[in-house]
């Protein structure tokens, strides 16, 4: 493992505006950090553990939780051992338990080196109580364990010393027997006993579709669905899942139904991954939430400078027709916004017209949002509100979007005669050129 210091890699992430919007929600409240071994081996750990140190800074109370499966394999072989199960999910026999207790002893001490090395106060717990599993599916799974109960008041009395809590993938029993544990597992269980605010899972590798993009959000349905095997004759064009990314759908899945409002899968293979996902509305890994994580609202006052804040690169690019302050408040009951976690994404604006006309305008995503379905949503959110106040037909002025509104969004070609007298007169007046796109609503 790199031992991090205060110049190995040094930051580069940039907006510290836009994770100062972030720290007064974070600040106080727990996130539990899982790290699979394979990513504690990596030149990485350097930087991630710098991460940790930012959000000490912050007084983001950390707890991290470390795997050592990479470790157990590799001492394993060294010793000539055939290792039952390195994860702790399958079956441990005896030999294999005490090639895990001296490598997770390994593994603890190193992490307790490195973060001296950043002035990073931590501890580690016998904080979990465990019984052995027993049996699964027939077998006898030895002296592989399951959490009974974490002992909450423990680590919050550590948090509350500014110790940062480093649990390993290993239980006592009442009888003071050790038992392995799989640290995903534990992970979730120590969120949940926490009531921690987020959970964020850091393995060797992110969640992408078949055509390897990032998936960037999940609900807990379909994170589900997503690690359950597939039946042997079904038909898809999915990739089997890695053992260990099934298992942190499984946990996190279940975390984020018990409790935790959001859990993070993130690969470790890049620099500041934890604070670029925490600290970004678009994030860079995969999020599974239990709720709607954002939502399309009125505009309020207190939106205004986000609204021209947001507006101002389109409007320079001729993509968005200039509206000052006051033309915004004078019309701002027709501007409807999207929220992320609270913070501003995108708006649109509906204007009624006479004779059941509506217009669309202003249909704006920030640029670091674009491309995750949010303009989408904002349109079918004006299309369904026009419906309900009885309006025949939607139209929209765009001299750049035209296109996107055609063959994304189903709308047709319209012509000037489609809007309402005075808008005619406007629109010619202002010299844009303005292509016309239309969708009947029936």
């Amino acid at each position: 493992m790199t031992t991090p210091t205060a110049d190995t890699a040094p930051m580069d992430f940039g907006d510290l505006r836009g994770i100062l919007r972030y720290v007064p929600q974070f600040r106080g409240r727990i996130i539990v950090v899982a790290v699979d071994g394979g990513v504690l081996q990596s030149p990485k750990v350097a930087n991630l553990l710098l991460d940790l140190a930012v959000l000490n800074s912050l007084n983001i109370p950390t707890v991290l939780v470390h795997g050592a499966a990479a470790q157990v394999r590799e001492l394993g072989r060294r010793r000539g051992v055939a290792v039952s199960n390195d994860d702790g999910a399958g079956a441990t026999d005896q030999a294999t338990l005490e090639v895990a207790i001296d490598a997770v002893s390994r593994v603890g001490h190193q992490l307790m080196c490195d973060l001296t090395a950043l002035d990073l106060r931590a501890a580690t717990t016998n904080a979990l109580i465990a019984h052995p599993t027993g049996l699964r599916d027939g077998v006898d799974l030895g002296f592989t364990g399951r959490v009974e109960r974490v002992d909450a008041a423990a680590l919050k009395a550590l948090i509350q010393e500014r110790l940062m809590p480093v649990i390993p993938p290993l239980g006592f029993d009442g009888g003071g027997r050790t038992l392995r544990l799989n640290s995903d597992a534990v992970a979730a269980e120590v969120a949940l006993a926490l009531d921690a605010l987020k959970l964020v899972y850091i393995g060797e590798q992110g969640l992408q579709t078949a055509a390897g993009d990032r998936i960037a959000q999940l609900t807990v349905q379909q994170a589900r669905e997503l690690a359950r095997p597939a039946p042997a004759d079904a038909a898809t064009d999915r990739a089997p899942l890695p053992p260990g990314l099934i298992s942190k759908l499984r946990y996190g899945a279940l975390a984020c139904q018990e409790g935790v409002p959001r859990v993070h899968l993130l690969a470790g293979d890049r620099d500041e991954v934890l604070l670029a996902e925490l600290f970004s509305a678009q994030g860079v890994g995969t999020m599974i939430h239990a709720d709607a994580y954002h939502h399309v609202r009125k505009a309020s006052a207190a939106d205004l400078p986000a609204l021209l804040a947001m507006m101002q690169y389109p409007v320079e690019e001729s993509a968005l027709l200039p509206r000052s302050k006051a033309d915004i408040e004078a019309r701002l009951g027709d501007f409807r916004v999207i929220e992320v976690d609270g913070h501003l994404v995108g708006c649109v604006a509906l204007h009624l017209h006479p004779d059941g006309v509506a217009e669309l305008a202003g249909l704006c995503v920030r640029r670091a949002n674009k491309g995750r379905g949010f303009g989408r949503e904002l349109v079918r959110h004006v299309e369904n509100e026009a419906r309900q106040h009885g309006c025949r037909r939607l139209v929209a002025l765009s001299t750049q979007a035209f296109r996107y509104f055609e063959e994304r969004l189903g709308w047709e070609p319209g012509e000037i005669n489609d809007l309402p007298e005075p808008r005619r007169q406007a629109a010619a007046a202002n010299g844009r050129n303005s292509r016309v796109v239309r969708r009947e609503l029936g």
